[in-house]
């Protein structure tokens, strides 16, 4: 921060600047504080809106794993804001699943979710999920789950993960993405010495990228990143 001061201010302008930078406390234990503060803040201004403004909602719901092995449920919100005359969408929260990660748990995430948000249920008009039996299973899957309180509830495969699914299938896409890995795993993975050449090169020829990604099969979409760059 005294870095950015420096450069746009001058004279006693900066002096003051700095002076009044110096007395804001930057510990970690307060930005993280005070991040706390300012998410729950966002959040509930996005409830508000949410209850104000819009007559429905749609979800879209993922469950995934991280680089820890601990299964993380994710759910965005979409609505219509007739005030702005415009779609609005937004992170509704990120949860844990602890333990089991089946239908039933993912109910109870997400209905748990909505209600310490204070969103009604029969506000819920569709639903996004990909494939799993535990978002689409028939008896026990969350879109099940749901339309027992709300028959009328439209539920959607996500386009992205049909696409992956799709792209998993292809022979050709297969082999050429095995090639790019092959040729990643070489230039990363196999020698420092190799990885540290690269990035000296995509400098020195001013490239869009500065080095290339490793992909992981958990995060489905890295794959395209991978290809793109």
């Amino acid at each position: 921060m005294s870095e950015v001061v420096t450069a746009l201010f001058e004279g006693t302008q900066k002096n003051e600047m700095t002076q009044k930078i110096s007395q804001i406390p930057c510990s970690d234990s307060t930005v993280a504080r005070r991040t706390e503060i300012l998410a729950v803040d966002l959040l509930e201004q996005l409830s508000s809106a949410i209850k104000k403004k819009a007559k429905f909602i749609s979800l879209a719901v993922d469950e995934s794993t991280d680089s820890t092995d601990n299964a993380q449920l994710m759910v965005f919100v979409r609505f219509f804001d007739e005030e702005k005359g415009e779609f609005y969408e937004d992170v509704l929260g990120l949860t844990n699943l602890h333990g089991h990660t089946r239908g039933d748990d993912i109910y109870e995430a997400v209905t748990q979710m909505l209600r310490d948000r204070e969103i009604d249920l029969k506000h819920v008009v569709s639903i996004a999920t990909d494939g799993a039996p535990c978002m689409i299973g028939r008896e026990r899957g969350l879109v099940s789950r749901l339309r027992a309180h709300h028959p009328d509830l439209m539920a959607y495969h996500c386009i992205i993960h049909q696409m992956v699914l799709y792209a998993s299938l292809g022979e050709k896409y297969s082999e050429v993405m095995t090639t790019v890995m092959k040729l990643v795993n070489y230039l990363r993975a196999s020698s420092a010495l190799q990885h540290c050449l690269l990035r000296s090169f995509l400098v020195e020829v001013n490239a869009t990228s500065d080095d290339l990604l490793l992909h992981n099969n958990v995060r489905w979409l890295s794959k395209g990143k991978v290809l793109e760059r």
